[in-house]
């Protein structure tokens, strides 16, 4: 049984370009997405900024509400929970925001911020004081850095901070969205080799999200590739660089910086032009505008995702056949 699963979830906001063909203009930010994580396992979302892969986390955590469709938590419904059930319900999932600064209040010293969940909950004085050091140390930090405030840390620093709150309830799945993008390149690296350790030792699951491929690879076990709202593949970690059908996906791969020559499946350009505006998409294949490999059908039919080899999943109308 899947720890989380989504089934045809759907967000649509208000647009601002008043109403369309008698219709209100809406942004499609998430338009029928559906996928699971499987416990201890980390699920990759990638994409471009403004696929909806953040809006989709905020969905599944339940920090906003879905337009239509269904999300699952170890096999409960939890679409409509509210009130005191929704709030028990969030101990067990925790979210990590991209901009480590705004997500720390700067009046708080840090143990006030890593104890906060633990008093929400009704953990006592001395054991969120004793959970604090602990989970200071298990993120690489010092247990007298409780006392600090956060401008007194580097950026690292200050999302290892952000770890530890979201560690503070015990959750079992963890939301980390865009956790290291704001970071320098090598403290990217120690972030993401603090995440698999905490994966390994904790048993966690996670909805790792991000732009950046060579990250997502590194961390996930599977890959979710997002454009424009839909989930265009889903796909192992380990075959991405040699089984990516998606036109949008090798796109994303030959963009990756500095590659390995040697698993280069194509030397097809990268993704061209721009995506096109959420609130209308084009019909058939959303990508067809932007595909090089766009045929006929791809303008007038929307592909659905299909299986075209073990765990992986694709929507396009020529994934069965563009490797062969």
């Amino acid at each position: 049984m899947s720890l989380l699963e989504v089934r045809d979830l759907v967000k649509h906001y208000p647009g601002k370009g008043g109403i369309l063909a008698g219709r209100r203009e809406k942004v499609r930010a998430v338009d029928g997405v559906s996928l699971s994580i499987a416990r201890g396992e980390t699920l990759g979302l990638v994409g471009e900024s403004g696929c909806g892969k953040s809006t989709l986390g905020r969905l599944v955590v339940r920090l906003e509400e879905p337009t239509a469709g269904k999300i699952f938590f170890a096999g409960k419904e939890i679409t409509v929970w509210t009130g005191r059930k929704l709030r028990e319900l969030r101990r067990r999932f925790q979210i990590i925001f991209q901009d480590s600064s705004s997500s720390l209040n700067p009046r708080r010293t840090v143990g006030a911020i890593i104890e906060e969940p633990l008093a929400n909950f009704g953990v006592g004085k001395e054991e969120r004081r004793q959970r604090v050091r602990e989970l200071l140390t298990l993120v690489g930090l010092e247990p007298g850095d409780a006392s600090k405030y956060p401008h007194e840390f580097s950026g690292g620093q200050r999302q290892r901070i952000n770890i530890a709150r979201a560690l503070a309830l015990q959750p079992e799945l963890v939301v980390c969205d865009e956790p290291v993008s704001s970071l320098d390149v090598s403290i990217r690296a120690q972030i993401l080799n603090l995440l698999r350790e905490l994966k390994r030792r904790l048993n966690l699951s996670y909805l790792f999200i991000s732009h950046d491929l060579a990250a997502v690879n590194y961390l996930a076990d599977r890959v979710a590739v997002m454009y424009l709202g839909k989930i265009v593949e889903i796909l192992p970690a380990e075959g991405l660089v040699s089984q990516a059908r998606h036109p949008y996906t090798r796109a994303l791969l030959q963009a990756v910086p500095e590659p390995d020559p040697r698993q280069r499946y194509s030397q097809k350009p990268v993704v061209r032009g721009e995506p096109p505006d959420p609130a209308s998409p084009p019909p058939g294949c959303r990508f067809h505008p932007r595909c090089p490999e766009a045929r006929d059908v791809c303008r007038q039919e929307e592909p659905v995702l299909k299986e075209v080899g073990e765990g992986h999943l694709v929507a396009c109308h020529f994934g069965e056949t563009c490797l062969k």
